[in-house]
Order: C-alpha cells, then sequence, then structure tokens
C-alpha cells in the first residue's frame, strides 16, 4: 500500500515534470509565478507553526530550568572542572553498557 502510493507520488511529479517541460518559455514564468503564491503561503504556514513565539518562550524556560538545576548542588557532590562526580558513585567500579 504504502509503496503504490509513493510510487503514484512520483509519477504524478514526472507528469508534472514533463508538462512543464513542453510549455513554452513565457507559459512557464507565468505558471511558476501562479504556484509561487501557493509555495508561499505554505511556508508561512509552516513558519508560524514551528516557530511561533510560545514555542520559544516555553524553549527558554525548559532551558534556563535545565541550567538552574544543574547549577544547584548538594554537599554530596563533588565537582572536579566542569565533571560532576556523585559521591555515592565513588569507589563502585563502572558498569559495562553491554
Amino acid at each position: 500500500m504504502f509503496a503504490k502510493l509513493v510510487a503514484s507520488v512520483g509519477l504524478l511529479i514526472c507528469l508534472a515534470l514533463a508538462l512543464h517541460m513542453c510549455l513554452g518559455r513565457a507559459q512557464q514564468r507565468r505558471l511558476e509565478a501562479w504556484l509561487s503564491g501557493y509555495r508561499d503561503r505554505l511556508f508561512a504556514l509552516g513558519s508560524r507553526r514551528f516557530n511561533s513565539r510560545e514555542r520559544r518562550r516555553a524553549a527558554h524556560e525548559a532551558a534556563m530550568d535545565a541550567i538552574n538545576r544543574a547549577k544547584r548542588t548538594t554537599d554530596d557532590d563533588l565537582w572536579d572542572g566542569n565533571v560532576y562526580r556523585p559521591k555515592e558513585f565513588n569507589g563502585k567500579p563502572p558498569s559495562k553498557p553491554h
């Protein structure tokens, strides 16, 4: 089912490109100008959806929250430069990942 869908979309694209090549230069420009309005609207819709102020603000707040949590340390925590070493792991051999 999925393969047939992908094949039909590919066929439609090929037919559209073949039709575009058959048109004259002036007709190609007219068609491209007509399609560019729809393309611009589609890109603007996607830009508003994925780059909204609320999403950026929420991402900024989440990043600041993570930074503040990382800055807070307890007396049991050890810092060696910028490396965090909790005391509960001292003396234990590292576990193998596999």
